[in-house]
């Protein structure tokens, strides 16, 4: 992650920054001046992301290669952006995967890597994290949760099994910390127009964009002190991909 950099901005971890969500999320913070760690499994990804917001001048921006299911990688990510920046006022934990199938379609291999990313991951990053934001006695964790985190649908009953569960984790995180000045949101959006899940173009013609949940977090970092969004719903309207689909994966 280089040198040390003491920030006196705020400093924020974004997980599954490479693409989609994640990406435009990092983009969102970096453009309120916010120093970000930007951490996925892929490194090649993570570097575009980085030069490009750097080629917009927008605050500084470190990133580390990590996986959010093993533990000595998010020990890693915490600890040096704790080093290289002094503090953490920020965690957007973002990194998700989705499987759709009908439920005798499912592997314990599909379960397991789906609830070590959905579930596993987020406990671990917050584990780690939350230390230092009760030290500091402030702090924000914002979990990207889902739509399917309040409902049921065909073919979601894993993925939405694992949403419930952020969602859970959210509401009792929250009474956990609230005594300390830290606030914690879960974010719940409806389709976004990435390639998650492996979802095709005509099957989410009713989508958000990327940029639309990065909204959402902007506003949440950026309310008054006194106010502590407990959920934030976002659901689509009909979506006519003026743009094209491929560049915005």
């Amino acid at each position: 992650m280089g040198e040390i950099m003491q920030s006196n901005n705020k400093v924020a971890i974004v997980t599954g920054a490479s693409k989609g969500i994640g990406r435009a999320i990092s983009y969102k913070l970096a453009s309120l001046n916010i120093d970000l760690v930007l951490a996925s499994r892929n490194s090649s990804h993570l570097e575009n992301v980085k030069k490009e917001i750097l080629d917009l001048g927008s605050g500084k921006v470190s990133i580390l290669a990590t996986d959010v299911t093993k533990e000595e990688d998010i020990k890693k990510l915490v600890e040096k952006t704790i080093t290289r920046f002094g503090h953490i006022d920020i965690l957007v934990n973002t990194a998700g995967v989705g499987k759709f199938k009908r439920i005798d379609d499912f592997t314990l291999d599909d379960y397991n890597s789906l609830f070590d990313v959905n579930v596993k991951g987020l406990f671990l990053l917050t584990k780690y994290v939350v230390p230092h934001l009760i030290s500091q006695k402030s702090g924000h964790i914002i979990n990207i949760s889902s739509i399917a985190g309040k409902n049921g649908f065909k073919s979601g009953t894993l993925y939405s099994a694992s949403k419930h569960a952020v969602q859970g984790f959210t509401w009792s995180l929250r009474e956990d910390v609230k005594e300390y000045g830290i606030k914690v949101t879960a974010v719940c959006p409806g389709s976004v127009v990435t390639r998650f899940g492996g979802k095709e173009v005509d099957q989410v013609e009713w989508s958000l964009e990327p940029e639309d949940v990065a909204h959402a977090i902007g506003y949440l970092v950026t309310e008054s002190d006194s106010v502590n969004t407990a959920e934030i719903v976002i659901k689509p309207r009909y979506n006519p991909r003026s743009v094209n689909w491929e560049l915005r994966v």
